[in-house]
């Protein structure tokens, strides 16, 4: 990119002595020079450099060129500062959920589920019944070991099978598990 390439000592007086355009435009547009300097420094510098660089801005005036890259800085700087991801409304966990409602003093925190070891241990048991009334009893014996931590040899050789049929039998499982909790 053009901003990185370093001024040249040449470029660094011609800076220098047309710094004070900076606060002009600032001053112009009227924009807190603490907040927006850093903003408009980078396309006044990136102008100095094409400036010296392009030989066709030679009959135009510094000024101009100048102006119209703090213009450019500042245009790209409003625009990445309104992009969505930027701009997205962020909210509390201690706000109220229904502000105007009087009657309700909610807190969003307090709709937020804390989790619960055994409440976990239920959901696991519930699904597993499930899944067993869906799949064969070797796939749930299967299922049994593998969760028991059983590598997929080591269930083969207790099931009298081949590892590439277990790992079939556990595919199929997997397909039916996504499809009940989608459920």
């Amino acid at each position: 990119m053009m901003c990185e390439i370093p001024l040249t000592p040449e470029q660094k007086i011609f800076a220098a002595q047309n710094h004070d355009l900076v606060y002009k435009f600032l001053q112009k547009k009227n924009l807190p020079i603490d907040e927006f300097y850093d903003v408009v420094i980078f396309g006044y510098l990136n102008s100095i450099h094409r400036f010296f660089v392009n030989p066709e801005l030679a009959k135009h005036s510094f000024s101009n060129i100048a102006w119209k890259g703090m213009q450019n800085s500042l245009y790209n700087y409003n625009r990445a500062k309104l992009r969505q991801k930027r701009s997205a409304e962020v909210c509390s966990i201690h706000a109220m959920l229904y502000p105007d409602d009087q009657s309700d003093d909610l807190h969003l925190e307090e709709t937020l589920p804390v989790y619960d070891d055994m409440m976990q241990q239920l959901e696991v048991t519930l699904l597993m019944h499930d899944l067993a009334k869906r799949i064969s009893k070797q796939q749930m014996e299967i299922v049994r070991l593998r969760s028991s931590g059983y590598n997929l040899q080591d269930i083969a050789a207790r099931q009298n099978t081949s590892s590439k049929r277990i790992r079939n039998l556990l595919e199929d499982v997997r397909c039916v598990l996504a499809e009940l909790c989608r459920e």
